[in-house]
């Protein structure tokens, strides 16, 4: 009887356990990073993407414009990351963040306004603007992410 009980017990831990897979995996965070392609690696962004279980992607981590460490002359430029939310190849939402010698820290939420739309993919793009009204940009190569 008790080994009965127990092993009825085990079944109804497995399930719980496998019913909770889709929860965790609805949860998945995906690494990214993208920089601006020039030597120095001047403008770069690192961190995660979450996809949520509501139609969200949470972007957390950085970009670093001009990191200390370069063995580059300082210029007269910013680093720009955007990051491109897609449903297919229908543009959802797009959100950007700027650094000027410095790091700054992203903590966003890209989402479809109207709430239909699950977003399938990411796109992350490092570019360099300068901060005079002439002069050069360039961009990195853009880095694609999909939703787990």
């Amino acid at each position: 009887m008790r080994l009965r009980a127990r092993l009825a017990s085990g079944a109804v831990l497995a399930a719980g356990l496998l019913t909770a897979q889709p929860a965790l995996a609805a949860q998945a965070a995906v690494p990214f990073h993208a920089d601006s392609g020039d030597r120095c690696l001047r403008g770069v962004t690192e961190g995660t993407l979450e996809w949520a279980d509501e139609p969200v992607v949470r972007v957390d981590g950085f970009l670093a414009d001009d990191a200390p460490i370069s063995s580059c002359a300082p210029d007269k430029m910013y680093s720009q990351a955007t990051f491109s939310a897609y449903k297919g190849t229908t543009l959802v939402d797009s959100e950007a963040v700027k650094a000027d010698d410095s790091q700054f820290a992203i903590a966003l939420a890209l989402s479809d306004p109207a709430g239909a739309a699950a977003i399938d993919r990411v796109v992350v793009q490092v570019c360099r603007f300068s901060i005079t009204p002439v002069g050069i940009s360039y961009c990195g190569k853009a880095a694609e992410y999909k939703a787990p």
